[in-house]
C-alpha cells in the first residue's frame, strides 16, 4: 500500500479528499493541517507522494519544499493549490515538484487518478 500525506489547513477541503482518497484499496493517506506538522508525518512515515497546499498558516507549502530539500526528500510533491503565480511555479519547479493542481479545476476523482500517475 502506498502512503500519500495530505497537507491542507481547509479542514472541509481536508476531510473531501481524505474521504475520497481514503475509497482507493491502494492509497493510505496521512494528513497534516500546517507545514510544521507535515514534516514530521514527512519524517515518522516517509509517504511515497506529498500532496501539497502553498498557502497555510505557520509555514508555507514553499517553506515546507525548502525544508524537504535541505532534508534530501525525493518524494514525489504535487501542488495543490488555488494560488499558481509564476513566483510559485519557479520555486516549485526548483524544488522538483512534478504536478500543479488547482483545487477548483479538478474533482477529488480526478486528482486520485493524477496521485495514482506519479505512485
Amino acid at each position: 500500500m502506498k502512503r500519500v500525506l495530505l497537507v491542507e489547513d481547509n479542514d472541509f477541503i481536508r476531510k473531501m479528499y481524505l474521504m475520497k482518497l481514503g475509497k482507493s484499496d491502494s492509497i493510505e493517506v496521512l494528513e497534516a493541517q500546517d507545514g510544521p506538522t507535515a514534516l514530521e508525518v514527512y519524517q515518522d512515515s516517509k509517504p511515497d507522494l506529498i500532496l501539497l497546499d502553498i498557502m497555510m498558516p505557520k509555514m508555507s507549502g514553499l517553506e515546507v519544499l525548502e525544508e524537504l530539500h535541505k532534508r534530501g526528500s525525493e518524494v514525489p510533491v504535487i501542488i495543490l493549490s488555488n494560488v499558481m503565480s509564476a513566483e510559485t511555479r519557479e520555486v516549485a519547479q526548483k524544488y522538483g515538484v512534478v504536478d500543479y493542481i488547482i483545487k477548483s479545476d479538478l474533482t477529488p476523482s480526478q486528482v486520485l487518478e493524477k496521485i495514482e500517475k506519479y505512485i
